[in-house]
């Protein structure tokens, strides 16, 4: 499917030159850099938690300190309320840096126009 994007000059002369070094096409270049991004970037479903705390608790018996936690027989739900809170836990930083440079950003207020009578 194509897509039209617009890309600072020595972004496109960065592609260029790498493409022509790896003998690729630019657009292979992008394609790549893509995935790559949505790879390191990919949150897991909630499906896929539930999936890895059940994993965990077959693999890693629960701990006295867990047992007592979730109550003798509840691991599965300790685990998977685990799951839950680090990926809301690195939600909210992203959040809070976004926030945090979202405030330094100046505010530039524009006085009204009047309109002429």
């Amino acid at each position: 499917m194509p897509i039209s994007l617009r890309l600072p000059l020595r972004v496109e002369e960065q592609i260029a030159e790498y493409s022509v070094r790896q003998g690729i096409s630019k657009s292979a270049v992008i394609v790549r850099s893509i995935e790559t991004f949505l790879a390191e970037h990919a949150q897991p479903s909630a499906y896929q938690l539930y999936l890895d705390a059940m994993q965990q608790t077959v693999t890693q018996p629960a701990s006295g300190a867990q047992k007592a936690a979730a109550g003798a027989t509840r691991p599965h739900k300790l685990a998977i309320k685990q799951a839950v809170q680090k990926k809301h836990a690195g939600r909210s930083a992203r959040a809070t840096r976004a926030l945090n440079a979202a405030a330094a950003k100046p505010v530039v207020v524009k006085p009204a126009r009047r309109k002429a009578a």
